[in-house]
């Protein structure tokens, strides 16, 4: 889909598939499925569906110039298919043309108006541009087509949390994509992101309900052990945020909240520079972290080392005022001793 969630921790390394073979129990790899497709089309060249299953696959394989090719091929076998303007609006998209996602969208609904689907994605792009009475006025046209539309209830939560702050709605839409369609992850995210806020009675056993229904999804178990870190279990945040390490080493900001744990609920400094310095080693401009390895260092008592800690901070960010602050915390201890 066009709109895209920022994601706060990396995604697995599992090998990328494409749809199962229905005679396998596992699923097949991108590139087998471009050569089984590549055969089926050396075969038979006349069959549009075929080029629009390669270009699919082409997409998944980050092939965009392949895709393309195919895309215009299915085009002049086939010019009045939605679904391959739909696929070329995603390629677009990924080309950053917005102009011709435009044009490409129009097209696909003047095609068929019935189909919802080329309006919600007009509705995605332009809550991405933030023009959002269109926006607004795309996806509600999209639901009055077809009310059950777990995408476009999630696109119309999106407007309601971006153009109007209006959280309640927000959920509302939310929980409605997730009714119609149980195993919509992005749309359970969202509603994770408000209880957090909100922090109803239920929202540990929420996101732990959340976690053991996506266990694919790193963000489920981040946003997990992100609430039990500041709500009196950083024990079992520690093991959340060690699993997602063994799952990828190099993800700094998981490495950051491990540190952050070890330092500020179990007071383990050693333990917590370690990770800071990891998590520097990986990004070195990450100014949060640098920042709370001089914090540990000055708690440990090597205040030159933290007073050094801290410039460095002031050398990439003269704003940085907890540095600034701390700096003179410093300088002032000096003093009075």
């Amino acid at each position: 889909m066009l709109l895209v969630v920022v994601a706060m921790v990396a995604c697995n390394d599992k090998p990328k598939t494409a749809e199962p073979a229905t005679n396998e129990d596992e699923p097949i790899t991108v590139n087998s499925a471009i050569t089984m497709l590549s055969d089926s089309i050396a075969m038979d060249s006349t069959r549009a569906d075929l080029y629009v299953k390669r270009a699919q696959a082409y997409v998944a394989n980050e092939q965009v110039g392949a895709a393309m090719v195919d895309i215009n091929k299915a085009l002049q076998l086939d010019p009045n298919n939605v679904d391959t303007y739909l696929l070329l609006a995603n390629v677009y998209y990924m080309l950053g043309n917005e102009s011709n996602i435009t044009t490409t969208l129009n097209k696909a609904a003047e095609i068929d108006p019935f189909d919802s689907r080329p309006l919600v994605k007009l509705a995605e792009l332009n809550l991405l541009q933030q023009n959002y009475k269109l926006a607004y006025a795309y996806v509600d046209k999209a639901l009055t087509i077809e009310s059950y539309n777990p995408q476009a209830y999630f696109v119309k939560g999106m407007y309601f949390m971006t153009a109007e702050q209006d959280t309640a709605n927000a959920l509302k839409n939310f929980q409605l994509a997730y009714e119609q369609d149980g195993n919509f992850y992005d749309a359970v995210e969202q509603i994770c992101r408000i209880y957090t806020i909100q922090n109803p009675p239920f929202t540990l056993d929420y996101l732990r309900n959340v976690q053991k229904q996506f266990p694919e999804h790193a963000n489920a178990r981040y946003e997990l052990a992100l609430y039990l870190q500041s709500h009196g279990e950083p024990e079992e945040a520690l093991c959340h945020y060690d699993t997602l390490l063994m799952a990828d080493p190099n993800n700094y900001i998981v490495l950051f909240n491990e540190a952050y744990v070890h330092f500020i609920y179990m007071h383990n400094n050693e333990t917590a520079l370690d990770f800071f310095n990891k998590a520097l080693q990986i990004n070195p401009d990450y100014m949060d972290a640098l920042y709370n390895k001089g914090r540990v260092l000055e708690q440990m008592g090597n205040y030159v080392e933290a007073m050094n800690v801290y410039k460095q901070v002031l050398e990439k960010n003269t704003n940085y005022q907890l540095a600034i602050d701390a700096i003179n915390r410093i300088q002032n201890q000096a003093e009075e001793e």
